[in-house]
């Protein structure tokens, strides 16, 4: 694991340090800043020593990295919770401007719809799916998403930043240098007006470094990506760990990038040649199981439920989701059409009706959910254990 992911061994290391100071905050009043010296100077030497020799098999240095990284991670994360707030100033500063701004931009956006007739559930799941407000859905609309397992398309993620990415890179072109960096401007912009909620972050940074890597001409893993997204996450705030938004946002895009391979290798090579349409049908249903596989033990944990009807919810809700997402996107480019921007926000609000009727006839089926159950963290960490075992299986029957 070290040799072909040391981003992921550094990641895992630093989140173990910041997870022992949460359970044991006491750990941090027997370090103190000579640690944290000594554990960068470990870290530096040991990198040094497994980069210029080569023995990543080394179990002494990894061990030194390791430590010292944990140690790094538990003053982090006491540093960070043992911050004052400062006093507020009489006058707000460039944050809250920022943020009423934002909130202001959504509120227009919002009365925008509700003028062209959008009202009720469909504006409620519109206003979600496009800019992050909640507060509008209903508690019958959010079990009804819920039970049928797409809960996820109510939250900003990345299929929402790369949609936007996609949009922008038609109308206004994407190949030159500035203009890669202006899009991602406008998704960062995005990213702003909507709250900057932690998993629409995440997603804004991979797509960054994705930008960069392309422009810069290199390539890139975007396991790697994706680690070294997390491992920034948790420097600037270790506390980031603990939102249960962040935590589901990372192991569903782990997921789908670990497991979908391997439901792809199932196939047999002839039939994946000949049936190209079965195999994007194929492809929807892989990532739908993969996020799911690899979100079900926390989403018992925090939900006390599963769901069981999520491939067949999956498969009617992220198309109409999508769809939605560039209709409503089109609808707000309208602005100077009225007439326009009529039409495309009856044709929103009818794709957000039948989206929420589909949903709630899957979420009234039988055995739609399976309720009850309150694991204990042991038992999501042996889930997690067990599915890994699961994964390196099907790998290594698959080499045979």
């Amino acid at each position: 694991m070290v040799k072909d992911r040391p981003a992921f061994f550094c990641t895992l290391a630093l989140a173990t340090g910041v997870l022992l100071y949460a359970e044991w905050p006491f750990i941090a009043g027997v370090l103190d800043l000579l640690t944290v010296a000594v554990a960068t100077v470990l870290v530096v030497t040991a990198i040094l020593f497994i980069r210029l020799k080569g023995l990543f098999s080394n179990v002494l240095a990894l061990s030194l990295v390791f430590s010292a990284l944990v140690l790094c991670g538990i003053m982090l994360a006491a540093v960070n919770g043992n911050v004052d707030e400062p006093d507020k100033p009489d006058e707000p500063g460039w944050i809250t401007y920022v943020e009423n701004g934002a909130a202001s931009v959504r509120g227009k956006v919002i009365d925008m719809f509700r003028a062209r007739g959008m009202e009720g559930d469909e504006l409620a799941v519109v206003s979600a799916m496009s800019l992050g407000e909640k507060r509008m859905v209903e508690q019958r609309l959010r079990d009804d998403y819920s039970k049928a397992g797409v809960a996820h398309i109510l939250a900003l993620s990345g299929t929402h930043l790369a949609i936007i990415y996609f949009v922008l890179t038609v109308l206004f072109g994407g190949h030159g240098i500035m203009s890669r960096f202006a899009i991602v401007g406008s998704v960062w912009a995005y990213v702003v007006i909507v709250g900057m909620p932690v998993s629409a972050v995440r997603a804004a940074v991979m797509l960054s470094m994705f930008t960069l890597s392309t422009v810069m001409r290199r390539g890139y893993d975007r396991m790697d990506v994706l680690v070294a997204t997390v491992f920034g996450m948790l420097i600037l705030n270790p506390y980031v760990l603990f939102d249960v938004g962040f935590q589901l946002s990372v192991l569903s895009v782990g997921g789908i990038l670990v497991i979908c391979p391997l439901l792809d290798g199932m196939l047999p090579y002839g039939f994946v040649k000949r049936h190209h349409r079965v195999m994007k049908l194929w492809s929807m249903l892989t990532v739908c199981i993969s996020a799911q596989v690899a979100t079900a033990p926390l989403v018992a944990y925090y939900f006390g439920s599963l769901p069981c009807w999520f491939v067949l919810s999956n498969l009617v809700a992220v198309p109409l989701a999508t769809l939605l997402l560039y209709g409503t996107l089109i609808t707000v480019i309208l602005w100077p059409v009225a007439v326009l921007q009529t039409l495309a926000a009856k044709a929103v609000g009818l794709m957000a009706c039948v989206l929420n009727y589909v949903l709630g006839v899957i979420a009234g089926l039988p055995f739609s959910s399976v309720d009850g159950l309150r694991p204990t963290v042991l038992q999501v960490v042996f889930s997690y254990i067990l599915i890994a075992l699961m994964l390196r299986l099907i790998k290594y029957l698959q080499v045979k």
